[in-house]
């Protein structure tokens, strides 16, 4: 319906332009015009949800955009870089390394409890996992078996003053194929 619309107000728009000039505008206007299909909202069964440590407040605009997904599933994984613990327990020793992985898992379960809750509030179906791994490279890889990745823009390192994306975001996109919003 949309791309009839959007046909009809470009005939309108250039009909007294011969039809050469028209066909010219269309081919290089392709890329801003939706097909029918194109236009189809694809189904989403499944979420996940990425956190971390530089992962900030989930806003309550995302909870009422996934309240959208009524019976979607959520998986949230909070990742904990097991190659920092490495780091620190190579420099500092195991002690302060076990230390750390501690207080990372207690905030980690303190992060997955409260995002749990919200996301049952607004009746989706929720579930979450902690893990030590790669921040990266194990989000691609479960995104893959999930309908949309949802992931803070900071996830994977702290961001400056401007507001950007962080690098460990941009990878994960850039390898996913799967829609994803980046809050």
């Amino acid at each position: 319906m949309r791309m009839d619309l959007f046909s009809r107000l470009i005939t309108r728009k250039f009909r007294d332009i011969n039809e050469g000039r028209y066909e010219e505008i269309i081919r290089h206007y392709r890329e801003f015009l939706l097909l029918p299909e194109e236009l189809v909202l694809p189904e989403i069964s499944s979420i996940l949800l990425a956190v971390d440590r530089f992962s900030r407040d989930i806003p309550e605009e995302l909870y009422d955009t996934l309240g959208a997904y009524a019976g979607a599933s959520v998986q949230i994984v909070y990742v904990a870089d097991s190659t920092v613990f490495r780091m620190i327990e190579q420099s500092l020793g195991k002690t302060e390394a076990e230390r750390l992985k501690r207080t990372e898992a207690e905030l980690g379960e303190r992060v997955l409890s409260r995002t749990l809750e919200k996301l049952r509030e607004i009746g989706l179906r929720a579930s979450g996992r902690y893990f030590f791994g790669n921040k990266s490279d194990d989000v691609i890889n479960i995104a893959r078996d999930f309908d949309l990745l949802v992931i803070s823009r900071s996830y994977g390192s702290e961001l400056g003053k401007t507001p950007s994306v962080s690098p460990v975001v941009l990878k994960i996109v850039q390898h996913v194929e799967k829609p994803a919003i980046i809050y």
